[in-house]
């Protein structure tokens, strides 16, 4: 949600003239425009604190830079042999931010609710959380899942006591570095260091969030007006003297998901799901072979993005060999070619009465998708593809996208990823698998992977899912995608902050936050 002109400008000067008062004394406080206002507010049961696991809350174990995990509330977390359980050990006289206690029960509590809430948090196989002691707590599964780990070190704890499901969103009282100041819906959140936290602090006593679209956000750090601002790629090379420029590490990715199966059946909801074009895998792997990522990732994003192949780019469970030449016209026409596809007289390419012609979907508003669409129409058009444009609302989206290709943005540091995007039981569920991709090898390896005893055993399995060898859901398979790149998170900062260095960040705006405790004023 963004301000009016007039309600940001006033807001902005407002928060100019408290900042150069506090700045003589307190020159500890940020004031940072990095995201839209969360549309669930700000509770982790419905699924805020996955996209920032460390501001007002903690989840028990916290992610490093290297991908490994560290204790934050939890003093040990032990599987069971058999996978199919958790036993965790809280650390003593832990606090939520109010200075109430926080045991085993709040643990259990929050568990056992984001379960039954059924929000943004895929609780995959979990049963049930049992209180043992009022330091540990027994989890249970319904079968192995070596994923898990992701959702111990990603459900924010909620206080059993001051839990409130009508009001904690906007209220919310956890156990993070920061604690709730005030928060007025649509314009600014403000925050203050949480005396209670179990991990590191920084230097920053008080965090001022501002709700303003991106051009009022860049023009206010320009002047010095807000410290940490998240701008698009596309403005980086017009970065100012007076401020910093920070490229983070991302696993945000950008790639076009292909209907599989031939057109003539609907979804539950009376959708149409399947494309006749795109069914043919010849065409789903010359698009891949066709695009340029690199001159994408160049042109596009000034050179802030990295070619992606995989859903994964770039992380452990990536599989080997999954890179190929791509901007390969001579490769894809022959795909083309082969399976016989002929150029008509007008350039485009038919199958018997079929035209090679469909259209390629992305979300209304989003400037980057719109550009990424219409360079891969033009990337398209030499292979005799004739590919329309078409943006809209994410409702109007969710409507085609069973049956046209479409620019989709995802990125996670959970390998959960690829059971969401080609696991066949997945086809269908929300934004999941939208393409009704089906392969019983891959869904095979899905499970091994899901099965193993613990995320590093597991890894062998997630590597096989786009290509083990002989089959997989990448391009050397079925081409159920094609993955063009990963969008590093771009931010201008106040020359005297230092933001430290994170794990990559994740799909959207606020995964900034999770290494808060690394952030220092260098300006002494």
């Amino acid at each position: 949600m963004t301000l009016k002109p007039l309600g940001a400008a006033l807001l902005l000067a407002l928060l100019t003239s408290a900042g150069t008062q506090a700045a003589q004394a307190v020159p500890a406080e940020l004031k940072l425009a990095i995201g839209a206002e969360p549309t669930e507010g700000f509770d982790p049961l419905l699924g805020w604190s996955h996209g920032s696991y460390l501001l007002l809350h903690s989840p028990l174990l916290k992610q490093n830079a290297d991908l490994s995990w560290q204790n934050l509330l939890a003093e040990s977390v032990v599987p069971s042999k058999d996978g199919k359980g958790w036993l965790i050990t809280l650390k003593p006289n832990l606090k939520f931010s109010n200075g109430a206690p926080l045991t085993a029960e709040d643990v259990a509590f929050t568990y056992n609710r984001a379960a039954k809430e059924g929000g943004k948090i895929d609780m995959g196989n979990f049963v049930a959380a049992k209180v043992n002691s009022p330091l540990q707590v027994a989890i249970t599964l319904s079968a192995p899942q070596s994923t898990f780990v992701n959702v111990l070190g990603s459900l924010g704890i909620v206080s059993a006591r001051d839990y409130d499901p009508k009001r904690y969103a906007q209220q919310p009282i956890g156990a993070g570095p920061y604690r709730l100041v005030s928060y007025l819906p649509g314009q600014q959140l403000v925050v203050e260091a949480n005396p209670y936290y179990a991990g590191g602090s920084n230097d920053f006593k008080r965090l001022v969030f501002v709700f303003i679209d991106e051009e009022s956000a860049y023009a206010a750090a320009q002047s010095g007006q807000l410290d940490v601002v998240r701008i698009p790629p596309s403005l980086a090379p017009t970065v100012p003297a007076s401020v910093k420029l920070w490229v983070r590490p991302s696993v945000e990715n950008r790639g076009i998901v292909f209907p599989i199966p031939t057109a003539g059946k609907d979804d539950a909801k009376g959708n149409p799901i399947g494309n006749d074009v795109t069914s043919d895998v010849a065409v789903r792997r010359a698009i891949n072979y066709a695009i340029d990522r690199k001159l994408l990732a160049d042109q596009l994003l000034e050179g802030h993005a990295i070619p992606a192949y995989s859903a994964v780019q770039g992380l452990p469970w990536q599989g080997k060999d999954i890179a190929f030449k791509d901007g390969d016209l001579a490769h894809a026409n022959a795909l083309l070619d082969e399976a016989g596809w002929k150029r008509g007289s007008d350039g485009v390419r038919h199958k018997g009465d079929l035209r090679a012609a469909f259209t390629l979907w992305y979300t209304s508003g989003d400037s980057t998708r719109r550009d990424l669409a219409e360079a891969v129409r033009a990337m398209l058009k030499p292979l005799g593809l004739d590919v329309s444009l078409k943006s809209g609302s994410w409702e109007q989206v969710e409507r085609a996208m069973h049956a046209n290709p479409v620019m989709m943005g995802w990125g996670s540091l959970d390998p959960m990823e690829l059971y969401h995007h080609y696991q066949s039981g997945a086809a269908g569920v929300e934004f999941y698998n939208p393409g009704y991709y089906r392969n019983a090898a891959v869904d095979a390896h899905l499970k091994q992977a899901l099965d193993a005893p613990n995320w590093q055993a597991a890894v062998l399995f997630w590597q096989q899912v786009e290509w083990d060898g002989k089959t997989g859901a990448g391009v050397q398979g079925d081409a159920a995608w094609a993955w063009l790149l990963n969008v590093q998170h771009t931010y201008l900062a106040n020359a005297c902050v230092d933001l430290g260095k994170g794990a990559p960040e994740i799909h959207g705006s606020w995964s900034l936050l999770n290494n808060l405790q690394e952030w220092r004023w260098t300006c002494r």
